[in-house]
């Protein structure tokens, strides 16, 4: 360590300080300033050079330096927290949008959406998550709402139906009791009455069943179906029905399809008393019968409605996929026609347009509800087109054609009617299903439908 002096300051105390050294040393006079002191001996003297700067200076500027960093840090904390408060909210915001559009939606409001401009992040993720939800919640209360509405629908319709008949009855019943029927020939018109609307009843509740019954469960009973032969006997019992009636059928000749053969032929009956129903006996009708390669197709031209789109089915031990090969059987009247707005709803059940096809027509307003479910039960589909009020309806469906093997039975095995399902079959199908002669044709108007594949 360097040698000590020790000197009087000021002539107050003494202090001891290095020799060559700088030291800072406070103020003797008790005033708080500090020293800066550097002492040195004189050469070839004997003595000492002292000296002392006070500090004062340095030490305000450091304070003020010191109150300067307090602020600025002050500052930058503030400007920090307002930065991160605004970043903040700005990141919060499509959250605050997400919970508005909540409270929208408990209230009842299932239209808003979440509204954000970031796509990729999280909370974009989030919002479009949440959309695709609110959407599929919407379509799904549409949903319920519509099946209610027809449910109510269904329901007063089929009271009215119900109520009408047994009205009838009632009101022969009660003028027998009163003395108003008089006489053989009064009794027996009024039990003919009362039998005809026993059966009118009697019917309207097995299509209710035959429904009830398609809605809860729609598998098939698959067998070898030729449609061109149910045609074919339908055609004769509408014959006999309407002996004047113009009835022809064309296409062709054998149309094997895999399907329940009671079914089918209920589908091609009501078709033809659909026809029959809201034409006059001397309208020609007419009922083809074609095969489509790939999927079903309608004229852009001609306005048509679909009843249902064409399920997708699977074989056993296959991908799902749609079949290839189609028959299309089309009943084709040259009536009223239907109004476009009325092509949709055709299908639903108890409907009736307002001008020809009414209630005074009779019917239970049911065929062609069971048209359209005995078609999708058959993984088919059924469809009306019409140019229009007095241009004729076109009522079809479209119905796999015959494979092979059926969905639910195994290759090799036989149906119902005990015919071996081989690819013979198939052979023989492909084979008979050739156009009629020229004598059995009928010269169809222009055809509503394209046959593309």
């Amino acid at each position: 360590s360097p040698p000590l002096v020790t000197k009087t300051v000021s002539g107050v105390t003494s202090l001891t300080i290095p020799i060559n050294s700088m030291t800072t040393v406070p103020s003797v006079a008790g005033d708080g300033i500090t020293y800066r002191v550097y002492a040195t001996k004189i050469p070839s003297r004997t003595g000492y050079v002292l000296i002392a700067a006070p500090l004062s200076s340095i030490s305000d500027t450091l304070h003020q330096l010191d109150i300067v960093e307090l602020l600025v840090s002050v500052g930058v904390l503030l400007l920090i927290t307002s930065a991160g408060g605004a970043l903040l909210r700005i990141g919060l915001k499509p959250l605050n949008s997400m919970t508005e559009t909540a409270g929208a939606i408990a209230d009842g409001d299932l239209t808003r959406r979440v509204e954000t401009q970031i796509k990729n992040d999280e909370v974009g993720k989030l919002a479009s998550a949440l959309n695709k939800m609110l959407t599929r919640i919407e379509n799904a209360m549409d949903s319920s709402r519509s099946s209610e509405e027809r449910l109510r629908r269904f329901v007063a319709d089929a009271s009215h139906e119900l109520r009408t008949p047994l009205t009838s009855i009632r009101g022969y019943a009660e003028l027998f009791q009163r003395g108003g029927i008089q006489g053989p020939e009064q009794t027996a018109r009024a039990m003919q009455r009362i039998e005809s609307e026993a059966i009118r009843m009697s019917a309207l509740v097995e299509d209710l069943l035959l429904l009830a019954k398609l809605d809860q469960d729609r598998s098939v009973e698959y067998s070898r179906v030729d449609l061109a032969q149910i045609a074919r006997d339908a055609i004769e019992d509408a014959r006999a029905v309407e002996p004047t009636r113009p009835i022809r059928l064309s296409g062709l000749d054998h149309a094997l399809v895999n399907g329940d053969a009671n079914r089918l032929t209920q589908v091609v009956a009501n078709l033809l008393s659909n026809a029959r129903s809201h034409t006059s006996e001397t309208t020609q009708v007419e009922l083809r019968i074609e095969e489509i390669h790939g999927e079903p197709k309608h004229s852009s031209s001609i306005p048509y409605a679909v009843a249902t789109a064409i399920p997708i089915v699977k074989g056993p031990g296959e991908p799902e996929k749609r079949p290839n090969d189609w028959i299309r059987l089309m009943v084709r009247d040259a009536g009223p026609g239907i109004a476009g707005d009325d092509l949709s709803k055709v299908f639903e059940r108890f409907f009736r347009t307002d001008s020809s096809r009414s209630r005074t027509q009779g019917g239970s307003g049911l065929g062609l509800s069971l048209v359209a479910a005995i078609a999708e039960a058959h993984n088919g589909q059924a469809w009306v087109s019409s140019k229009g009020l007095g241009e004729g309806t076109t009522f079809g469906v479209d119905i796999p054609a015959y494979l092979p093997f059926s969905l639910n039975q195994d290759p090799g095995t036989s149906d119902d009617q005990g015919n071996a399902s081989t690819n013979a079959d198939l052979d023989h199908y492909q084979a008979g299903t050739t156009s009629q002669s020229e004598n059995d044709s009928i010269a169809a108007p222009q055809a509503e439908v394209d046959q593309k594949s």
